[in-house]
């Protein structure tokens, strides 16, 4: 990687602040909370906090800042009569998870390593982004254009607050932009995305409820089975040497199957405690209902519901699991599935439904596949702006399993931050960012908004 460029020193005097500003940020636990949630705090009222904090954040800086709503927080550089680049990032994260050495919501240093529940995803780009906008500000750079930087509040748990912006409120499209929410160099396809609920009744009496998971797009880590007292189920788990741990109580077993998790858009990366409890309650208890369940969903490129796709650009489908619930003779699982572009969005909805039968597969929620060619304007200044102040020139275009608010309007990519080569371990217990790649990228996306607003001058 280079060691210095003109951008560089643009933004050098920004790393402090940068810094003590995402300690702060991190510190705030942005997840989604039905709880909480109310007319005032619509994803909770932490999420609500987070996108207070950057609200107050950017107007102390002497930045235009709107808060509609407590859903999406605009900030605006520029001249707004001119076109626009649009950044869109987001200050609500995924649950913490299990697995923590430290607590998930506090910045903890080691060998040039921050280690925290959003450092990477996307709390940590959201800042190197909007430190690089600033300092171009600073000095006078942003002319002939704006810059409008968009902070939502939910899009771990769907983009209500891009579709309150976009569409109820009918915000004007950006012309050009980008979204720090993915990996270097940029990701110039995206995977579309269904959600999936899939629901049956089950005759399990030996089982009072079942609860895995946390996150519908997260491979599930830790599942829990209430059950009754069965010495002969532990000897099977024993003999089957599945990782469990066990409570018992005065009538009852508390059985928590472990799994290990990972992102959504790669569940083959994980391993699904939530699967495992189905299919090895399935066997002991010779359960038809769960073992066909366990078959359907278990393969995490759709196999199962011959939902799978290949090819050499986009790579396969996934199928994840995020969470797994068995009460009242219920059984619910909520999946995430992610397809390419050489399938469609209803074959996929229609192979689910046709193959999983007779569970009930109710559609949740779509995001359709993005695609943009890479020799557009938007790709190659991106890539232009990349190469120049990294040096690397090997690295080429990503497609992505992953969804990110790109999707939500036009004109839109995701751009960085995780390097080449670098595992920041998104939606897994030790998130992780170096320094070096939060200082860098204040100067990469400076570099990236001024090269786009001269595109559109």
């Amino acid at each position: 990687m280079k060691k210095t460029s003109y951008y560089d020193d643009l933004t050098k005097s920004y790393e402090k602040p940068l810094f003590e500003n995402l300690s702060k940020f991190v510190a705030i636990p942005s997840v989604y909370s039905d709880k909480t949630k109310d007319d005032k705090n619509p994803f909770g009222v932490e999420v609500t906090n987070a996108l207070k904090f950057i609200a107050q954040l950017a107007e102390a800086d002497g930045f235009k800042v709107t808060n509609y709503d407590n859903m999406i927080v605009e900030i605006i550089a520029g001249d707004e009569s001119k076109k626009n680049v649009t950044i869109m990032a987001h200050a609500d994260v995924v649950p913490e998870g299990s697995g923590w050495d430290q607590d998930p919501f506090e910045v903890v240093e080691k060998n040039g390593v921050l280690y925290g529940r959003g450092v990477a995803d996307d709390k940590g780009p959201l800042l190197s982004c909007y430190y690089g906008m600033k300092a171009l500000r600073d000095n006078n750079l942003i002319n002939g254009y704006h810059v409008r930087f968009l902070v939502g509040g939910n899009e771990e748990s769907g983009s209500l607050g891009m579709f309150h912006y976009f569409e109820e409120l009918k915000k004007y499209q950006p012309d050009l932009g980008f979204s720090p929410d993915s990996a270097y160099p940029l990701t110039y396809g995206e995977k579309g995305i269904i959600g999936f609920k899939a629901t049956r009744k089950v005759n399990l009496p030996q089982v009072f409820s079942i609860d895995g998971g946390v996150a519908h797009n997260a491979v599930i880590e830790k599942c829990d089975v209430e059950m009754i007292k069965d010495e002969g189920f532990i000897k099977f788990l024993k003999q089957e040497n599945i990782k469990y741990e066990l409570k018992e109580l005065d009538d009852r077993y508390i059985v928590s199957f472990l799994g290990q998790s990972a992102h959504g858009s790669v569940p083959w990366l994980g391993i699904n405690a939530g699967l495992i409890a189905l299919e090895k309650l399935g066997q002991f208890y010779k359960n038809e209902e769960l073992l066909f369940a366990h078959r359907c969903f278990s393969e995490p490129r759709g196999e199962g519901v011959k939902a799978n796709a290949h090819n050499d650009e986009m790579f396969d489908n996934s199928l994840c699991v995020g969470l797994v619930k068995l009460h009242n003779g219920e059984l619910y699982i909520s999946i995430n599935f992610r397809y390419i572009n050489t399938v469609t969005e209803k074959d996929m909805i229609d192979a689910f439904k046709k193959n999983a039968a007779p569970m009930d597969i109710e559609l949740v929620g779509t995001s359709p596949l993005l695609y943009f060619p890479r020799d557009s304007v938007l790709i190659s200044t991106l890539m232009h702006a990349y190469q120049e102040e990294t040096g690397d020139y090997k690295s080429q275009p990503l497609t992505s399993g992953g969804g990110t608010y790109a999707k939500e309007t036009k004109n839109v990519v995701a751009f960085g931050m995780e390097l080449p080569g670098w595992n920041s371990k998104m939606h897994a217990p030790g998130e992780q960012v170096e320094k070096s790649n939060l200082i860098k990228s204040m100067a990469i996306y400076a570099r990236a908004i001024e090269e786009l607003g001269n595109k559109l001058k």
